[in-house]
């Protein structure tokens, strides 16, 4: 009897709707509903659970339904992607935007479409949840609309590093380890240590044992310019094997005539882009590196029967035979973006090899990394005795720094020109506005850019930044090259990789030239825009856009290796070679403590910095076995600025141990530094404000 009665309810209230008018109303909540909406999705994933690391990738199987009414595409306006939001294990959302992942074709209603995508788990071990939904790019996730989403748990496991079983402590101990009031700093050290293990790479090759790095996840070989780009990174956590063997490997697959490829792997392949002319330059900077770890006797070792030292010349020689344009005096390349090494010309493959169809320049990229190269092996063959090759290299040095501060400085922008055309093309456009950030943080880097020119330069930098409105300092080419100009599809649009993306290969190298300088404030500032756009990201990424989304292969060496110079040479302050040390810490008024140890040649260096702002005093507690004295160079967070003094100041007592000692001043634009001349036998630096 009840149930009649609830069909019989049921058919009145039909009839009721239909006589009032209701009907569309009705019809209207029938097709909303989450299996008749215009979008409406289905995501099963292979499985419901994930364990990882911190940090790691984690590849995730999806199958996706359209149960909806309208077709899906990543091609069309308001595009259709795969993306997820990361939420803790009580589901608060942590991250909302993640990475968007295209749609392998159009998906018609009905059909289902299976999706293989990886994700990158978060910093800190725990439990999370990943919820996967459909995203209408600039209009709505599809739960909008009433779709139901799909989660995953991911359980993260903190993984153990060496030095976590290390106190950090000012005492001689194997381990590389850091703390900062700054929380960011902390993790985004963590990422530099993941992202270097991530890209390990050991094979046997034709010298032996080869240990080196990969650039990143999409790039199995050891290329040249990304591993001299890495040490100052690895150079604090690897043996001496991952900083020569690579290296040595390099110079084995040497041409007769000089020339040295861009990458080798593991099989014994090897190729060379020959658009760029930085390859020789390359490997020379990487070697200066070593040698100021392991010393001189390293360059007499032998590759293929020719000592380490005459391979480099012979490098550099085959550069000046080959890229040397006569008329200016200047290194000839490819026209590509900046630094880059994809020609405007070709759209396949060919891009990075030249042709009959390319067209020549000499920029400012290639300029400063020879005229670096010339500098570090003069200094290199000058360790030798060889004081005549060491005269000769400078002298190529000057005339690179000469010829480029002629033809490449433009005074009126007050940067460096990209390049000039060494040949009859011409551009639509106003190429002049170009700034090119690779280039000129190159010649800062360098050295060949002297002190007015990098003021100018470091200006330049941060006025493009914020006038093309980019995340970060990072931006490259400000503005980029017009939509396509460059025919391959990695480049054809503005803002985009290697035209106008952003890098922190180079927005690293400017942070540091930024503390060299004497701005700290505004390159902790800038370090801090690109450290929390990584962190945000979980990975060093390749390149990212203008908003800060990581594009390319992501746990990118190239970006890590510079941000870890920033860190370490910039805010930390710690200059250590074989011959040696000097601390400059850039933390101001922040905390810290550091504690590095070089494997290659056993060297520790550990200080504490605090600044007690309520006592007027500034105490940094250092020690090291570096055998030899050194300079501390200390912010003096008291000076005025305006009216710097160049004398010492009455108002300020240093004391090393509670005891008076002398000390000079310095000022660089923005800085006013304390010099103490010490040794690093464990001591206690204080520096008063007197009343």
């Amino acid at each position: 009897m009840k149930k009649i009665y609830e069909i019989t309810f049921f058919s009145a209230l039909i009839i009721l709707i239909l006589m009032t008018g209701y009907f569309g109303v009705f019809k209207m909540l029938l097709q909303n509903s989450p299996e008749k909406t215009e979008y409406s999705c289905l995501i099963l994933p292979e499985k419901k659970d994930y364990v990882s690391f911190e940090g790691e990738r984690v590849h995730i199987l999806l199958q996706i339904k359209n149960r909806g009414k309208a077709s899906w595409s990543s091609e069309e306006k308001n595009p259709c992607f795969l993306s997820y939001h990361i939420l803790d294990k009580e589901g608060k959302i942590i991250l909302y935007d993640n990475r968007r992942y295209s749609l392998p074709r159009k998906i018609i209603p009905a059909q289902s479409v299976d999706m293989a995508v990886t994700i990158r788990s978060p910093l800190g071990k725990g439990k999370y949840i990943l919820e996967f939904d459909i995203v209408r790019e600039g209009i709505a996730w599809f739960k909008d609309y009433g779709s139901k989403t799909s989660e995953i748990t991911l359980l993260v496991k903190e993984r153990k590093w060496k030095e976590d079983e290390s106190d950090l402590t000012l005492d001689y101990g194997k381990y590389t380890k850091f703390y900062s009031s700054i929380p960011e700093l902390n993790n985004i050290l963590k990422l530099i240590r993941i992202t270097l293990h991530q890209n390990e790479v050991e094979f046997k090759g034709r010298t032996g044992e080869i240990r080196g790095f990969s650039p990143g996840t999409n790039y199995p070989q050891i290329w040249l310019r990304d591993a001299n780009t890495i040490i100052p990174a690895s150079r604090y956590y690897y043996d001496k094997t991952f900083l020569q063997t690579w290296l040595e490997e390099h110079l084995a697959f040497q041409n007769e005539n000089g020339s040295l490829v861009d990458w080798i792997n593991s099989r014994g392949i090897s190729d060379k882009n020959t658009t760029e002319t930085d390859q020789e330059a390359s490997a020379v900077q990487a070697a200066f590196q070593v040698f100021e770890i392991l010393g001189p006797s390293w360059l007499e070792k032998q590759i293929n029967n020719e000592k380490i030292i005459d391979k480099l010349e012979k490098a550099l020689e085959f550069v000046l035979r080959n890229r040397l344009n006569r008329e200016y005096g200047l290194l000839s390349g490819a026209h590509t973006a900046d630094w880059g090494d994809v020609d405007m010309v070709d759209e396949d493959q060919q891009a990075i090899y030249v042709d009959e169809k390319t067209h020549w320049t000499a920029d400012i990229y290639d300029q400063s990394m020879f005229y670096q190269a010339c500098v570090n092996l003069a200094r290199m063959f000058e360790s030798l005795g060889k004081k005549k090759k060491a005269s000769y290299w400078l002298k190529k040095s000057d005339i690179t720094k000469k010829n480029t501060n002629k033809f490449l400085w433009n005074k009126d922008k007050g940067f460096y020109r990209i390049h000039i055309h060494l040949d009859s093309l011409l551009h639509d456009f106003d190429e002049e506005e170009i700034f090119a950030m690779g280039g000129n943080t190159t010649a800062m880097t360098s050295g060949l850019a002297e002190e007015e020119k990098c003021k100018q330069i470091i200006r330049a930098a941060l006025k493009r930044q914020k006038s093309f409105k980019i995340s970060t300092v990072s931006g490259t080419l400000l503005p980029p090259y017009p939509k396509n100009f460059f025919k391959h599809p990695l480049v054809d649009d503005p803002y985009e990789y290697q035209n106008g993306g952003q890098w922190d290969w180079f927005g690293g190298k400017l942070i540091y030239v930024m503390f060299e300088h004497g701005y700290s404030r505004l390159a902790t500032e800038k370090l801090m825009e690109i450290v929390r756009k990584n962190l945000e990201n979980r990975s060093f990424f390749e390149w990212d856009n203008r908003e800060g989304i990581g594009q390319g292969s992501d746990l990118f060496c190239g970006g890590a290796g510079s941000i870890g110079r920033a860190l370490f040479e910039g805010y930390f302050g710690v200059k250590l070679g074989r011959e040696y040390l000097s601390l400059e810490p850039k933390a101001g008024k922040d905390s810290a403590k550091i504690h590095v140890y070089q494997p290659a040649n056993d060297i520790f260096v550990a200080y504490e910095y605090n600044y007690e702002p309520t006592e007027k005093k500034l105490t940094f507690k250092y020690n090291s076995n570096f055998p030899h004295k050194g300079k501390i160079k200390i912010l003096n967070l008291w000076i005025d600025l305006e009216k710097p003094k160049k004398e010492p100041d009455t108002t300020l007592e240093v004391l090393i141990d509670g005891r008076k000692t002398t000390y000079s001043l310095e000022n660089k634009n923005d800085d006013s530094l304390i010099l103490i001349e010490t040794d690093f036998n464990h001591h206690v630096a204080e520096i008063k404000l007197r009343e």
